[in-house]
This record gives C-alpha cells, structure tokens and sequence, in this order.
C-alpha cells in the first residue's frame, strides 16, 4: 500500500523499489506539504511527508501561557502589570484600573493592522461594568466586545487566536496596584 501511495504522489514514477513515508511533526499543526526524495540505496524514490513546508501558510501566533497575581506569561516572557496582546505581539498596556479604559483610550483599536474583529478586556478577579461610550465607539467601529475576569479573557483570546480570528486582548491584572 505504501508503494502504491508513494508512486501516485510522485506522480507515477516508475522506480518505486521501496519507498519510505514518513510523517513529521511540525509544531501545532501538521501542513500536507510532500516533497519526493531520492533515497540512497537502488536509486529508487521516496516520499516524504512534511519534508518541505510552506511556511507562508503556516502562521506564528501570540499565546497567553499563564497569568499570575501582578502580571501574566505571553510566549513564555513573563510582563508584569496590565497587558495588550495582539495576534502578532504583546505589549505592556498603560492602564491600571477598568475605570481607566474609555473611548479615547482605545481608539488605537481601528488603527491596528490587519485590522481587530474582537477585543477582549480582562477585568482582573471580576467582571465590573464598563464605561458604556466603549461599547459605543467599538460598535461604532464594528468591532465586537467581550468583558470577562482575566483568566477567563486569556482563555478565550487563546481559543479566537488559534482559530485565526483578529483578536486584541486588553488584561488587567488580578491584583491592581
């Protein structure tokens, strides 16, 4: 069976003596990506499976790895205080409470590109109300809004970012100073 795969892969080469197929991890996904190798031994052809992926397809993405009480671990650099996490890149977000989040505030939001469909705001150990001109202004913009406890937020920024989604993260930390 292995033979015949290899030689509809290749494209019906006629030397297929004994052919290899090999599968190779490649991260978080595995790409279907096939590349025929010579192999040493009889001249014969093998295939390979994975031996050479197109990294255009393959996407890097930000992920939250843990929080803790004054900060919170993003692709394993640990950033003390509040947070803004993008699909591409993390920063240290100059916010200290939610009473300091207001339209003008975010209104970096429709700047980004490629441009947010969804902003996240981690509220530290518990959901408070929001200043309602924000969800005014990201409506506005079209752009969708999800206020949840930090852990929670981190969570689903993780699951929106692994989906592909353009997701921001906004995360305050469970302990404001």
């Amino acid at each position: 069976m292995a033979a015949a795969l290899a030689k509809r892969l290749v494209g019906g080469l006629s030397k297929v003596s004994s052919p290899s197929v090999r599968f190779l991890s490649s991260g978080r996904r595995a790409d279907n990506a096939i590349a025929a190798t010579r192999s040493e031994g009889e001249g014969g052809y093998g295939v390979d499976l994975l031996a050479k992926i197109d990294t255009s397809d393959h996407k890097r993405f930000m992920l939250i790895n843990s929080y803790f009480s004054n900060g919170f671990k993003v692709a394993g650099l640990q950033l003390a205080g509040s947070v803004c996490i993008s699909p591409q890149a993390s920063f240290l977000w100059n916010t200290r409470s939610l009473a300091e989040i207001t339209a003008e505030s975010l209104s970096f939001i429709p700047l980004l590109e490629p441009s947010i469909d969804i902003v996240v705001i981690g509220c530290g150990r518990r959901v408070e109300q929001l200043d309602p001109s924000v969800r005014r202004f990201l409506d506005k913009e079209r752009i969708s809004l999800e206020v949840q406890t930090s852990p929670n937020a981190c969570a689903t920024f993780n699951f929106l970012n692994q989906e592909s989604r353009s997701v921001l993260a906004l995360l305050l930390p469970l302990e404001q100073s």
